[in-house]
Order: structure tokens, then C-alpha cells, then sequence
């Protein structure tokens, strides 16, 4: 069962847990309730039992009754709704398949990439082929199409919105951005490989990175390290968010998950 619908029937169960709370309640205190006060509670009983979910559906769960109440209470206009509704799915259409939210990368990433992008193209003696999988608004691409050890930035993006503005400014600012799948991609011609993604497709993208990836080129990971496979580095960065980038060099030999480590 897919996230998004196992949210929407949670949903409707903390609804049927409340509906049943609040009968017997009228045993012991008198009705009416406070509608904020049952609203918070529906809010705060999805929330807590999406926690097998991760923790931003949880967020969402419990926002949702909130944000129903009140374009209840200032009569929204149905029309800005379906407004609202067509934006975000244009935004975040591959939440529900991918299980990828969009993530931003920042100046502070993007400068330790230009550092990464220096050091390989000064040890390989030969400029770098620079790939984002996700690429979101396409500030990535941009920035690294301008660096001169960066022979090529490319960039994929299949969500509506953020494809059209990233292309746009791949158009002003330098780059190419593909409305392409990540799965799709061959990743043999590149020698860095950046995403930043969700937990979510980690096994699965190091089982392509593995497959296609040459030997001398690096994968990195922003935030959400592989399971069970330990990175050739680890970058701690100095933003507000204390970044950390995970690097796996790609070797000619396959690299051992650390669980055949354990002990007997």
C-alpha cells in the first residue's frame, strides 16, 4: 500500500477513534466541545498513528485537519483550493511514487561540491562530469556548469514545476536539465554523482550507483547515507542544518556492507 493512501485511511481511523471518543464523552462532560479542541485532536491522533511513517508525514498528518479548519472558518472559495491543490502536486508529484520530497540544496553544499570538484579534477588530472539526480529548482547544475573543472552539469527532474524553473535557469545561468527519471539515467559517463533524496530510494540508488558507476568516480549522498554500507568519507559542514555529505568512492572491487563485519 502506497504512503499516501495508508495516510488518508489513518486519517479516517483517528477520525472513527475520535468520533467514538467523543459519544462516550457526553456521558462525562456535556457537549458542545470546542471544534479546535476536537480538530487538534484529530490532527494529533493521525500524527501519532502514522509513526511507522516518516517523521514529515507525521507533520503533514497532523496539519491537515488544521489547514481544512480554517479554510472552513474564512470561507475559502473552493476555487483557490483546487488552486492550492494544482500547485502542490505540481511541486511534489513524485512524493508519492518516489517517496522523494523537494529538498534544497544550499550555498554552503553547493561550495563543499566546488572544493570535491577541485580536489578530483587536480588528482585525476582531468575535469569532472557532474550529475543531479533530483535536481529541483536546478541551482546545482547552474552552479557547476560555471566551474571551470566541471566538463559538463546535468540534471533530472520529472516533478512539473520545479522542471520548468530549473530549465529556465539552465537557460539563463548555464547547465542542462533533462525531465528524465533518475532510474533511467546511465550513470557510467559521470564522475560525481550528487542526490539528495529521502531514505527512501537509498538501497535501491546504490544498486544502480554499483551496477553503472566507473571506477575512479564518487556518489554522493546529502544527508541520507546507503544502509549498512559504510562511506569512503564524511563531510560535516558548517550550515544551520550541519549538513553532512556522504562520499562512496567507487572502486574496482564491490564495496562489503558493514553488517558481513559483525562479529559471530
Amino acid at each position: 500500500m502506497g504512503k499516501l493512501l495508508r495516510a488518508l485511511l489513518l486519517q479516517f481511523v483517528a477520525l472513527a477513534i475520535l468520533a467514538v471518543g467523543v459519544y462516550m464523552a457526553r456521558h462525562v462532560f456535556t457537549p458542545p466541545y470546542p471544534v479546535w479542541g476536537l480538530v487538534l485532536m484529530q490532527g494529533g491522533l493521525a500524527a501519532l498513528l502514522s509513526w511507522r511513517l516518516p517523521v514529515w508525514w507525521r507533520w503533514i498528518q497532523f496539519l491537515l485537519p488544521l489547514g481544512l479548519y480554517g479554510a472552513w472558518i474564512i470561507q475559502m472559495d473552493p476555487w483557490w483550493s483546487l488552486s492550492v491543490f494544482v500547485v502542490l502536486w505540481l511541486v511534489f508529484a513524485n512524493v508519492n511514487k518516489e517517496r522523494v520530497p523537494l529538498y534544497l540544496t544550499n550555498s554552503v553544499t553547493r561550495q563543499a561540491l566546488r572544493v570535491l570538484a577541485e580536489e578530483r579534477a587536480a588528482q585525476q588530472g582531468r575535469m569532472q562530469r557532474f550529475i543531479d539526480l533530483g535536481c529541483g529548482l536546478g541551482g546545482n547544475v547552474c552552479f557547476m556548469s560555471r566551474l571551470p573543472q566541471i566538463e559538463r552539469a546535468l540534471g533530472v527532474e520529472t516533478a512539473p514545476l520545479p522542471y520548468f524553473i530549473s530549465r529556465l535557469q539552465a537557460w539563463w545561468r548555464g547547465g542542462e536539465i533533462h525531465a528524465q527519471d533518475l532510474w533511467k539515467v546511465d550513470l557510467s559517463g559521470f564522475d560525481m554523482v550528487y542526490a539528495f533524496l529521502s531514505p527512501e530510494p537509498m538501497p535501491k540508488l546504490w544498486q544502480k550507483v554499483q551496477a553503472e558507476m566507473r571506477a575512479g568516480s564518487v556518489f554522493v549522498s546529502n544527508s541520507f547515507a546507503v544502509p549498512d554500507v559504510a562511506p569512503s568519507q564524511v563531510w560535516e559542514l558548517s550550515d544551520r542544518r550541519q549538513t553532512r555529505l556522504y562520499l562512496y568512492e567507487i572502486s574496482e572491487r564491490p564495496v562489503i556492507p558493514l553488517g558481513d563485519f559483525a562479529d559471530d
